[in-house]
């Protein structure tokens, strides 16, 4: 279809990243006191719309979001972890280990002793708890030279992620220990793989730099930022509302485009 993902005789498929995007501040997802947000996904259910979570969180957090909300399956760990039902699936990238995960790898190979050297960043606890793939970290640091960093002390299997600003704390951005090879447009591209989805029929809606990068991963045109989104990210798709508002605003879209 030229106007937007799907068709009837089609899977469509909406991949939403969760925090600052599927939830309000604090992860709160009535936070506005509507319901728009269920509301959406319940259209979404009666039309067919598979929706699957794409999240910095871990494996345990992912099922049970995906419990509560009746969703089929999500991504979590920046695309590292792929939760259906009971079931776990792990795309470590280049991870180069075996034995251990790259979380632990991390703790005792001296990765993330570097990465606290550096003195810009701190464990974003409690939230590491029973997370395999990914390290998390709070602060502003430079990416970029934290990567060099990395690979200067030969930890180049790993990589330091920019996963957007906290909501309660301006200025304050979440950052992710990462296995290098890895990201949010691996996790949606292997997603689709798995399940024959096109390109054509998925779309995505996001609030970070991260989730931007998925825009090749999905129909042209329906990649897009929720309003509440860092406005120096330049990109011509945004809603005008924030956080699930800016979701519900997508699924009309995309249900315009199957009538």
């Amino acid at each position: 279809m030229t106007s937007g993902p799907g068709g009837r005789s089609r899977k469509t498929v909406l991949y939403v990243d969760v925090d600052g995007t599927l939830v309000g501040p604090g992860g709160d997802l009535l936070w506005d006191g509507t319901t728009a947000v269920l509301d959406a996904l319940l259209r979404c259910r009666a039309a067919a719309i598979d929706v699957v979570p794409v999240t910095g969180r871990g494996r345990v957090q992912v099922r049970e979001l995906c419990r509560l909300l009746g969703l089929s399956r999500g991504i979590g760990e920046l695309g590292c972890v792929h939760v259906e039902g009971v079931d776990a699936r792990f795309e470590l990238g280049d991870f180069p280990f075996t034995g251990e995960t790259p979380v632990e790898a991390m703790r005792t190979r001296g990765a993330l002793d570097l990465v606290l050297g550096l003195g810009d960043l701190e464990l974003h606890d409690p939230w590491n708890e029973d997370r395999e793939a990914t390290v998390l970290l709070r602060g502003h640091a430079d990416a970029a030279a934290y990567d060099a960093a990395l690979a200067n002390a030969g930890f180049g299997w790993c990589r330091l992620v920019d996963n957007g600003e906290l909501s309660r704390r301006p200025g304050v951005h979440v950052y992710h220990l990462t296995p290098a090879g890895t990201s949010k447009a691996s996790g949606v591209r292997r997603d689709r793989e798995r399940h024959g989805i096109a390109r054509a029929d998925a779309a995505y809606v996001g609030d970070a730099a991260g989730d931007l990068a998925c825009a090749g991963e999905v129909a042209d045109g329906w990649c897009w930022l929720v309003a509440n989104a860092d406005l120096a990210l330049e990109w011509p798709q945004r809603t005008t509302g924030s956080y699930g508002a800016g979701v519900a605003e997508v699924v009309d879209k995309l249900l315009l485009t199957r009538s």
